[in-house]
């Protein structure tokens, strides 16, 4: 029986393998995208992006931590607002975490989602579910990934409620930040998607996100970009590999939009992509050499600090 640390690697290896066979080859059919290219109201900001980065990789440290504001990137600088955290969200069965809080000047609600465990199989089985599935009944016509699907589902009935709480607790916030690194990324989107479809809040919503996978299909991006969010920063720090996943061959389509940092000497480095969620001047030109390391630690700052 292969243990914890052997999944993973096996995984790691599959994963590297997967994209190195699909990145160089041609997409026959690019398919159409119909966004409405609507400009983002809150323009990109790289004081913010290093706030979200703090919050997604507050998600990895223990409850105790979190709750507690002491963890190592709760406390990295003068530049993390603090939070009084109001829900943690935890699933055992897909090992699903993240939590809820609101900054201490009560102007903004933060939901972050934890990414993947490099030892949970857990969250590598959720990564490698390939196929696709309805995000809610009756959606018009899109889908998603299935493991994220699932994910997600199995906390959503603790995010509606911390969130509805959390909104009675502080009726002064001006603003609902969603968040999350790698496969909390992904469940970060989800999460967005489903808020707005359930009418929680009617708060303006900002979302960084940093090596997010691709969710869903072209459906889906159009919709969550015309609908739900155009307030969304896609991050991609240089050659991380997790953003190239699951293949476009399979018809899965990113969101806009991305800012790459394509200079890891230089972390102020960056290109604001175009808004089709898959410019292919940005990190979609990258052919060999992806790196799954530069995915651990965004900027150099690891995830594994707690």
């Amino acid at each position: 029986m292969f243990n914890k640390k052997v999944w993973t690697l096996v995984s790691i290896i599959f994963m590297i393998i997967t994209v190195n066979t699909v990145i160089s080859t041609k997409v026959n059919d690019q398919p159409t995208i119909k966004y409405k290219n609507v400009p983002s109201e809150i323009p990109f900001s790289m004081d913010s992006m290093f706030l979200q980065l703090m919050y997604s990789y507050t998600a990895y440290c223990i409850p105790e931590q979190i709750v507690n504001w002491t963890c190592p990137y709760c406390i990295y600088n003068s530049s993390v607002t603090p939070l009084l955290v109001t829900q943690l969200i935890d699933n055992d069965s897909t090992n699903t975490f993240g939590f809820i809080g609101i900054t201490t000047d009560k102007k903004s609600i933060v939901i972050s989602f934890r990414g993947t465990e490099m030892e949970s199989l857990d969250n590598w089985i959720t990564n490698l579910n390939f196929p696709k599935s309805e995000p809610y009944p009756g959606f018009p016509g899109a889908l998603v990934h299935s493991g994220f699907n699932r994910a997600y589902r199995n906390v959503r009935n603790i995010v509606h409620s911390g969130l509805n709480f959390t909104l009675g607790v502080c009726p002064t916030c001006e603003k609902l930040i969603i968040t999350g690194h790698s496969l909390g990324g992904a469940l970060a989107i989800m999460a967005a998607t489903d808020i707005y479809e359930s009418q929680l809040t009617t708060l303006p919503l900002e979302m960084y996100t940093f090596g997010s996978p691709r969710v869903g299909d072209v459906a889906f991006a159009e919709y969550f970009e015309s609908t739900v969010i155009t307030n969304y920063w896609r991050i991609v720090y240089d050659h991380d590999l997790v953003p190239h996943l699951p293949p476009m061959q399979l018809n899965f389509y990113h969101l806009p939009t991305e800012v790459w940092f394509n200079n890891a000497s230089d972390p102020s480095q960056h290109i604001v992509c175009n808004p089709t969620g898959e410019d292919p001047s940005c990190s979609d030109s990258l052919k060999v050499a992806l790196n799954v390391f530069e995915h651990l630690a965004y900027f150099g700052i690891s995830k594994d600090l707690c």
